[in-house]
């Protein structure tokens, strides 16, 4: 007989009685478990099941090693050779490390499970609404940091009945796009089909995102048997029409594939290493439908006016980019609401700067703003990046100041003079250089600005090169708080965290040498797991505190 202890852990009651269960590939369940647990949303010993698409029952699922595939449609297809200057299209198994250029097609065949949750649907009325479980899911996925795992599917269930089947698509308007173009096809191409519609119908994945005008597709839509073949064979020339019911239905004017940023970017010479991603481009992004501009252009100011841009709101924020030049990772919002929070649990006054080392779009610079932080410098290197900042700080009432041709050399009356004169006053003094120029430029504006009490290190997959400056631009007297963005094994973390406390000693007692009357101790107050960046490797943000000893 089982213990109390083995038995599955009763989960609340709904008045209701619709909770969300997430379907989640294998190598994320532990994971998403334990974000789930850490959050609240499930208990330790709810029991988990294999999922079995079309079965009734979470229950009756056998143990045979079920099987589901997902990988990339087949992109010219898709693409309808409408952006061949892309370069070539590539197929994408979940990890950066991996791509295989078209025609290939990789599969991955991996077992998924049915994780069950104690979050209440309230709106729900039936179990068999997708729409509803669509909204549950973000909203969940976002609480425990992994917005970004277009893999996890979820569906409404009876906390008395649970289904292990996917829930009912019918609802979602990208499943209505979809439907209706397939019915306005020629009856003699209809007929030609090797599946009939509902098939057809079953075997989509409806999982996208919206960031008005645009929508992003999953690399997983219309990849699943038998897609490929009917695409390739039969609806090729149908595709524009696609494109135009589904704007038309989801009120969208620019339609792409989505897929993670690459860390290396292509090489044209196969006997060469790969450059580093350092401007973080979207090279993996495949426009569909809509002019999203001609990729490598320069950023000029004419560029900037020519170029698609789009917008999100995030915690009453509002941030802009371009999608074709800059990356945008709904994914970080979880990091973004803490520092909201965090800001003032660590200091009384918001009469303080924060240094952002890798600004993007604004991505963690708009919260220390949107918390009250009085001054905000930026260092990024993207140009595309800098306009939307700029772009995004101006919607959302901030001032900024742009200042360029860091790469010179320093004399009396260059960078940082022009920073001091022009951006005395602005509450973003942006520089548009290598964040290398950070610590000159600090001590030359350091006694014109409020103390520096953050740095924000948020590179990706590790941000130690910027450790050392951070250290360097802290207040000397007050301190602060650097925050260390690296991706770690899920089991190294407690291991990594020991290693980044003996690095910045290291590096507090090399500055203590330089400056005999600093007296600031190191300790790591907090590691927040941000999301999952690849099958056991976690993104995580080390919270640093570089301060005054305690009295």
């Amino acid at each position: 007989m089982a213990s109390e202890e083995d038995r599955p852990t009763a989960l609340p009651e709904s008045p209701n009685g619709f909770y969300l269960s997430l379907v989640v590939p294998k190598h994320q369940v532990k994971t998403t478990k334990q974000a789930l647990e850490a959050k609240g949303l499930t208990g330790k010993t709810c029991k988990i099941t294999p999922f079995i698409p079309g079965s009734e029952t979470a229950s009756s699922a056998p143990s045979a090693n079920v099987q589901h595939t997902r990988h990339v449609v087949v992109a010219q297809i898709l693409n309808n050779q409408k952006h061949e200057s892309h370069g070539s299209i590539f197929e994408y198994n979940g990890s950066s490390e991996n791509h295989f250029p078209s025609p290939c097609r990789f599969e991955v065949a991996e077992q998924a499970f049915v994780i069950p949750t104690n979050f209440e649907v309230r709106s729900a009325t039936r179990q068999k609404d997708g729409a509803q479980a669509n909204q549950a899911k973000d909203k969940v996925l976002s609480q425990i940091g992994l917005l970004d795992q277009a893999d996890i599917e979820a569906y409404i269930c009876s906390r008395r009945r649970p289904s292990s089947r996917l829930h009912d698509s019918n609802k979602s308007p990208l499943s209505q796009a979809v439907r209706k173009w397939l019915h306005s096809l020629p009856s003699p191409i209809l007929s030609k089909l090797p599946a009939n519609l509902d098939s057809l119908l079953k075997a989509c994945r409806w999982t996208y995102s919206t960031y008005p005008p645009m929508l992003l597709l999953a690399p997983t839509f219309l990849s699943k048997d038998p897609w490929p073949e009917v695409l390739a064979e039969h609806l090729s020339p149908y595709l524009p029409d696609l494109y135009d019911t589904i704007c038309q239905q989801l009120k969208v004017t620019h339609i792409a594939i989505n897929a993670p940023i690459p860390a290396l970017l292509p090489n044209s010479k196969p006997e060469a290493a790969s450059p580093l991603n350092i401007l973080r481009s979207p090279s993996n992004l495949m426009p569909l439908h809509g002019d999203f501009g001609q990729p490598g252009l320069p950023p000029t100011e004419q560029n900037f006016r020519h170029a698609f841009w789009v917008s999100t709101l995030q915690n009453d924020i509002t941030q802009i980019w371009a999608p074709l030049y800059t990356m945008f990772s709904r994914g970080n919002i979880s990091e973004k609401t803490r520092l909201l929070k965090l800001v003032p649990q660590t200091s009384k006054s918001t009469d303080m700067t924060a240094v952002d080392l890798y600004a993007g779009v604004g991505y963690f610079a708009f919260s220390y703003a949107k918390a009250g932080i009085a001054k905000i410098l930026c260092w990024e290197l993207n140009g595309w990046s800098i306009e939307g900042l700029r772009r995004g700080a101006e919607k959302n009432g901030w001032t900024t100041k742009i200042v360029n041709d860091g790469q010179r050399e320093h004399t009396p009356d260059s960078i940082e003079q022009r920073a001091l004169r022009e951006g005395q006053d602005q509450r973003f003094l942006i520089f548009h250089e290598s964040n290398q120029n950070t610590a000159k430029r600090v001590e030359a504006l350091r006694n014109s600005i409020p103390p520096i009490r953050h740095v924000n290190c948020g590179y990706l997959p590790s941000s130690s090169e910027s450790w050392s400056l951070a250290v360097q631009v802290l207040d000397p007297v007050e301190g602060g708080w650097i925050h260390a963005h690296e991706n770690v094994a899920a089991k190294d973390i407690e291991q990594r965290k020991r290693e980044m406390i003996n690095i910045f000693e290291g590096l507090e007692r090399t500055r203590r040498r330089k400056d005999p009357d600093r007296s600031l101790t190191v300790e790591c107050q907090h590691v927040e797991r941000v999301k999952t960046y690849a099958p056991g490797i976690i993104h995580c943000v080390f919270d640093i505190a570089v301060l005054p000893p305690a009295p």
